[in-house]
């Protein structure tokens, strides 16, 4: 792997990048629900969130925020916001655009909303021009983690998605949706920017992207896939970052369609899958073997729990449920790099147990049109906090919860977790949870990804990441050419 940080930064020119999911439905709305890859980079770019990410760490360091204390009991929180941010329009920063921002989340009903059920929109109040007061529905420890996440981003009272302001690196000079975003420098940003001027070019199909690359008419790209990372460092001039992530990739099983309301099939369809034979098939090997349970970087990851390809118990499973020769659908799509091909690889690893798995292929529109309501489908995550990423797909609010999970003694576990400040009694409860995961949960967990994305020589300061998400979770702000 090439070193990205060699050198002083200096400021000056356009990098141009590749970025996949592109197509006609891109947004450069700050707080609307993003699926798109170039809508991540986007948001991550034009708008600053309260707090980011180390990527070495994960651990959430202060962005447009200067502080965010809690009282003894976690039920009343103060943010207080860096002195002198401004918009790209010249306006401060204040305490009223941090409440308008969080009452339009809400008001959007989205994914961040649901993090923090605990905010009461009305509930906000501004103690000075760069101090606001959240007096909470409910306590909490994890107040912070959702202001780190995509679609938090701070945005000034009346804002206007159709000429979009914002308060991240770069500034907006023309969108066309499905094409081409071209961006410059906020010249009064918080931090620094080196580059001038940045484009993200979409792309909706791989070959035409890295080609683009290997002909120099965009200087980097993304994720590339697994297949074809060998063709791209082939020619020796492009750089490589491999980031050994805590992003999982998984099949889902919804536990309220059969045959997976009996857990025993649940159990024996996480048996049946040699994980590193589907990593080494699926995704060249770029990844590490993942336990049905999320983010392994994350404090309250239990690494106690760990579960092997056994066939015979599969089998075992399989009889005393009535299921000897069971057979399943599968839909999946390119959602995301190796998913296709690791379902190809569990159709195979499952007749060994004389399981059939019947794929439905289908393409992106056609599969998140239906996206929840599939038996047996696949999804992805980044490295959330724990209890994040169970506000993310594991409660009945959840957005993304396509397993349709709704245990109550889980459920009541999530609420007492969340509340927890002490963290080694927030520890304890997550371990909990996560062998009601491994018990009787629906997510077949099969790798913790590695992110390979590449660069042309000359594109600096990125470097890898743990969250999952490609390019240092597309912090352009740190890229600069030498």
């Amino acid at each position: 792997m090439a070193s990205m940080t060699a050198g002083t930064p200096k400021r000056g020119g356009l990098l141009r990048v590749g970025l996949g999911g592109g197509g006609p439905q891109e947004t450069a709305d700050a707080h609307i629900g993003i699926l798109a890859n170039s809508d991540l980079a986007r948001s991550l770019n034009l708008y600053a969130t309260l707090f980011k990410r180390d990527p070495a760490t994960l651990a959430l360091l202060p962005s447009l925020a200067e502080s965010a204390e809690s009282d003894p009991a976690g039920s009343t929180w103060t943010v207080r916001m860096l002195q002198g941010a401004e918009f790209h329009n010249g306006k401060p920063i204040t305490a009223d655009d941090l409440i308008f921002s969080v009452q339009r989340i809400f008001e959007l009903k989205g994914a961040v909303a649901e993090l923090m059920p605990w905010v009461d929109p009305a509930g906000m109040k501004a103690l000075d021009n760069r101090t606001v007061q959240f007096t909470l529905k409910s306590p909490t420890a994890i107040f912070k983690e959702p202001f780190a996440m995509i679609a938090s981003g701070i945005v000034p009272v009346g804002y206007d998605p159709a000429k979009p302001v914002g308060s991240g690196p770069f500034e907006l000079k023309a969108f066309t949706p499905g094409e081409l975003t071209s961006m410059k420098r906020f010249e009064n940003y918080f931090g620094n920017v080196w580059l001038d001027e940045l484009d993200f070019v979409s792309f909706n199909d791989d070959a035409p992207r890295i080609n683009a690359l290997l002909a120099n008419q965009i200087q980097a790209t993304e994720a590339l896939p697994p297949g074809q990372i060998a063709a791209v460092q082939a020619g020796g001039n492009m750089q490589i970052i491999e980031s050994k992530s805590g992003a999982t990739r998984f099949f889902a099983m919804a536990v309220d369609e059969d045959p997976f309301t009996d857990v025993r099939v649940r159990q024996a369809m996480r048996l049946l899958v040699n994980r590193q034979q589907m990593i080494d098939q699926a995704l060249a090997g770029y990844g590490q073997v993942g336990n049905d349970l999320f983010n392994m970087y994350d404090p309250m990851y239990d690494a106690e729990l760990v579960r092997e390809q056994n066939i015979e118990e599969a089998k075992s499973l399989l009889k005393s449920a009535g299921q000897s020769n069971l057979t399943v659908e599968l839909a999946t799509a390119p959602y995301i790099a190796g998913t296709v091909e690791a379902s190809q690889v569990l159709v195979q690893q499952a007749k060994e147990a004389g399981v059939t798995v019947n794929l439905k292929k289908m393409d992106l529109p056609a599969y998140f049109e239906g996206y929840g309501k599939w038996p047996f489908s696949g999804d992805f995550f980044n490295a959330n906090e724990y209890f994040i990423q169970v506000g993310l797909n594991q409660l009945p609010t959840s957005t993304y919860n396509i397993t349709h999970f709704n245990d109550p003694e889980y459920n009541a576990l999530y609420k007492k977790g969340v509340a927890e400040l002490d963290e080694a009694k927030r520890k304890d409860i997550a371990d909990e949870m996560q062998r009601i995961e491994f018990d009787r949960g629906g997510n077949l967990v099969w790798t913790y990804a590695t992110v390979v994305d590449a660069v042309a020589p000359g594109v600096n300061g990125f470097v890898p990441d743990k969250y999952g998400l490609p390019l240092t979770s597309y912090d352009f702000a740190r890229a600069w050419l030498s």
